[in-house]
């Protein structure tokens, strides 16, 4: 039975999340995170925050994360008593840097490099070829959510940086990007009390809701848009919440609304009485799931661990059982989601 590497770093900028799955796609033989060094998340965080680099800079910032998804490579391989020719193939969908929906998605952390420092064969770049076919690229997980559900009806919902939401009811599936969850969060605690995120929402707890600041975010056009539609913290940042502020709300106000938001923005796309698994680093979060628990009170709403794939790892299993569809000539994207054009073989190859 073949095995596949997964690896995903999202847009929280934290650190890379890796699999070894079987050919099922459904069954993870073992798991590891490694944080990125803190230099090269600060270096991370100030290109997607200002997106003004060099050349040059961009390219030693592409040669770190591939360096960093190498070394999970290796740790997986240890951690689970594997040779590398035990791996038929490595999915890595890289750390995005650049996300417009539409029109151009940029994940560096080149598959080359990684292949080479593995000896794996290693699949990359999975996003362009949707947008080439006029999709947005991105959410790719959908399929894969389905794959999850196996034949289940359900809604998926993954709490990263951004949230994306996975609809699949009869065999038909829809998805699409719903708006923040974390990144909001995240860089507000950052810019006040220089933590990289709120422990179990303790700080938001200690707000109160503006329902002033909060009306004016949800009026933003990006809320109200049809699917298919994908954004990222090119979008959702400190300047677009600038905008909403009026400069006198109490810090800790801000958080609880930011969290409001989630909650809201989420659960307005969320079927009334639907089964609901939710995974993602926003799951430790515990204020935010209690709210979202709270929005939606005549729906089950569980963890994906109830479907055999554990919270922290489930988009990093997507790219491993993305990987095996390249490798078999299979599509990976759904139109239905994307908006392209029609399905496509995604990922460019890089051999050994």
């Amino acid at each position: 039975m073949a095995n596949y590497i997964g690896l995903m770093s999202g847009t929280s900028l934290d650190g890379v999340d890796g699999v070894i799955i079987n050919e099922t796609g459904r069954k993870i033989i073992t798991q590891a995170y490694l944080p990125y060094p803190e230099k090269l998340k600060q270096s991370l965080l100030e290109l997607t925050q200002s997106l003004k680099t060099s050349l040059e800079n961009l390219a030693n910032i592409d040669i770190q994360i591939a360096s960093c998804f190498s070394d999970t490579v290796h740790l997986l391989l240890q951690q689970g008593g594997f040779e590398a020719k035990g791996i038929k193939a490595i999915g890595s969908h890289g750390q995005s840097v650049f996300h417009q929906g539409g029109k151009y998605s940029m994940q560096i952390g080149h598959g080359a490099l990684i292949a080479e420092k593995t000896s794996i064969t290693t699949v990359a770049d999975f996003r362009m070829q949707d947008v080439a076919a006029g999709g947005q690229g991105a959410p790719l997980t959908p399929l894969y959510h389905q794959h999850m559900l196996n034949g289940k009806d359900g809604v998926i919902i993954n709490l990263g940086g951004i949230a994306n939401i996975t609809h699949s009811f009869n065999g038909e599936v829809i998805g699409f990007d719903t708006g923040p969850a974390n990144t909001l969060l995240d860089h507000w605690i950052k810019k006040n009390k220089n933590l990289d995120y709120d422990r179990d929402g303790i700080w938001s707890r200690s707000g109160l809701v503006s329902q002033a600041l909060l009306n004016s975010m949800l009026s933003d056009d990006y809320f109200h848009k049809d699917y298919p539609k994908s954004t990222g913290p090119e979008y959702f940042n400190l300047d677009w919440l600038s905008q909403h502020l009026n400069g006198t709300e109490p810090p800790e106000d801000v958080q609880r609304t930011l969290i409001e938001l989630t909650a809201i923005s989420i659960s307005e796309n969320i079927p009334s009485g639907a089964d609901v698994y939710f995974c993602g680093g926003g799951v430790h979060n515990l204020f935010l799931f209690e709210r979202l628990s709270y929005q939606n009170p005549d729906s089950k709403v569980t963890l994906t661990n109830d479907l055999g794939v554990f919270v922290d790892y489930v988009e990093a299993a997507a790219f491993g059982f993305f990987a095996q569809r390249t490798l078999e000539g299979l599509p990976s994207n759904l139109p239905s989601v994307t908006g392209a054009k029609s399905e496509r073989v995604l990922g460019a190859i890089y051999a050994i």
